[in-house]
């Protein structure tokens, strides 16, 4: 990336979880692929006193745990670790800003040039308006002539539409769209990706891809995993806000879209959007038929505080667009955590319209699938009917598919797409303001209800509850 301005990236929050298992070792990947620009600078900021000797060698030993193995890249990594510095500090104190000041103009002069600046809040949201405000407020987040700044954002963006709503607000009194950059890192995942790819790119798909022909949608993100050492950030946001609300409806959003008019970003933002804003309103005199919800056997043991929790860490949703292209076509989303197996996949579930000399009472068809897998490999399969073995004349399900071929360029860290793009200015896969308020439209009004609903339990390493809106 040698034709782009020399960038300065800071971590606010560069001690955290995030930044040594997924920021760091995502930069340096980058670095080792020589896609960072060839002058650049990374720091940290976070409230621990270290210098920027001793963040160096923390950055190293998260790289070393996280990113590569215990032999190589020797060289590579003392290199990068050099282009490391760190300031420490409260993110609600202007000193801290003052200092972060210094340390962006001591690189400027050293390279007497003009950096661009990108800010990565991998910090709490609650934070989230103090920062805004103090970045621009500081002049840390102005532009020089020539020079860019974005301001990256971690999900949950608000946690309802009301603050989704004024968060947005603040932003857009602070800072332009094209400087903001609304991470879902899911979008980021080449599987995903991939998504528009297998849809727009086979004819043999589209014309069927309507409510004509598909009878349902299900999207699945299950995880093996309980909520661990998280209960403190999880209890309160629950499975529907930390990956319903965001992840899972951008899928819905991926496998619904039109055909996009060309391939730019303001067109694919575009019609993600639409579908977003095409969701029904749940019906909420009836809100059983349409959501459920439950918690596994023992989350509630890790802290007496949570004696009486509500929390969810299973959820399931029947979703349907207000579309013509896809009037009556239920979208069942279900996820949770502590089940029985790791999962994220699409099934798109065609009608069973065999006729002829098929549609006979000894001849049982069923309709065809298309099956995406996004982990834990990315995989692709289509079921179709065919003459089962024998004298006879039965059908039976065949499944045509395979498991997509990874290769050395393949992103391993759906943050190097992430960090990449926010540098190179592509916002294609960040979410816009309007998508983000269409997801909280939708799923306000559910977290506002749902508390009236049985919570469910299920015991560890199983399938969910027993209980479930989802047919068979």
């Amino acid at each position: 990336m040698g034709d782009v301005i020399a960038t300065q990236i800071v971590i606010l929050g560069g001690t955290g979880d995030l930044s040594q298992r997924k920021l760091l070792p995502a930069l340096f990947d980058l670095y080792t692929r020589d896609m960072l620009p060839l002058n650049f600078h990374i720091i940290g900021l976070a409230r621990s006193e270290k210098s920027d000797i001793e963040y160096q060698e923390f950055v190293k030993d998260s790289l070393i745990k996280n990113a590569i193995p215990k032999e190589g890249f020797h060289k590579p990594l003392a290199d990068f670790c050099q282009r490391i510095s760190y300031v420490s500090g409260a993110f609600t104190d202007d000193k801290t800003y003052q200092k972060l000041a210094d340390k962006l103009e001591e690189f400027d002069k050293k390279e007497n040039l003009d950096s661009n600046k990108l800010f990565y809040l991998a910090v709490p949201p609650t934070f989230y308006d103090q920062i805004f405000t103090d970045l621009k407020k500081s002049g840390l987040a102005d532009e020089k002539p020539r020079t860019w700044t974005h301001i990256l954002v971690e999900k949950p963006f608000g946690n309802n539409l009301k603050t989704a709503q004024k968060l947005d607000a603040k932003l857009a009194s602070l800072y332009r769209e094209d400087q903001i950059f609304r991470i879902d890192h899911y979008l980021a995942k080449e599987a995903v990706q991939n998504i528009l790819s297998f849809r727009f790119a086979n004819r043999i798909l589209m014309d069927s891809w309507n409510n004509q022909s598909i009878e349902s949608v299900h999207i699945t993100m299950t995880e093996t995993i309980d909520v661990g050492e998280r209960t403190n950030f999880y209890e309160g946001l629950g499975a529907l806000r930390d990956v319903g609300q965001n992840h899972l409806l951008q899928l819905l959003a991926l496998t619904a879209m039109r055909e996009p008019k060309e391939f730019t970003v303001e067109e694919i933002r575009q019609a993600r959007q639409e579908t977003l804003e095409a969701l029904k309103p749940i019906d909420i005199e009836h809100l059983e038929k349409y959501v459920l919800r439950a918690q596994y056997e023992g989350y509630k043991d890790k802290d007496p505080a949570l004696k009486d929790s509500e929390t969810e860490t299973y959820f399931e949703l029947k979703a349907e667009l207000d579309s013509p292209n896809w009037q009556g076509v239920p979208f069942y989303i279900r996820a949770g955590k502590a089940l029985n197996k790791s999962e994220v996949s699409i099934v798109v579930k065609f009608k069973d319209v065999t006729a002829g000399m098929f549609k006979t009472e000894s001849c049982h068809t069923a309709g065809n699938e298309v099956r995406l897998t996004i982990s834990p490999e990315q995989t692709m399969a289509i079921v179709l009917n065919a003459k089962a073995p024998g004298l006879g004349f039965q059908i039976e399900q065949r499944t045509l598919g395979f498991v997509c071929a990874k290769g050395d360029l393949e992103i391993k860290n759906s943050y190097e797409k992430v960090l990449y793009d926010a540098i190179i200015g592509d916002q294609t896969l960040f979410t816009k303001t309007e998508e983000v308020l269409a997801s909280w439209k939708y799923i306000t009004p559910i977290i506002e209800n749902w508390g009236k609903l049985p919570l469910y339990t299920y015991q560890k390493g199983s399938e969910g509850p027993k209980e479930t809106i989802i047919p068979k």
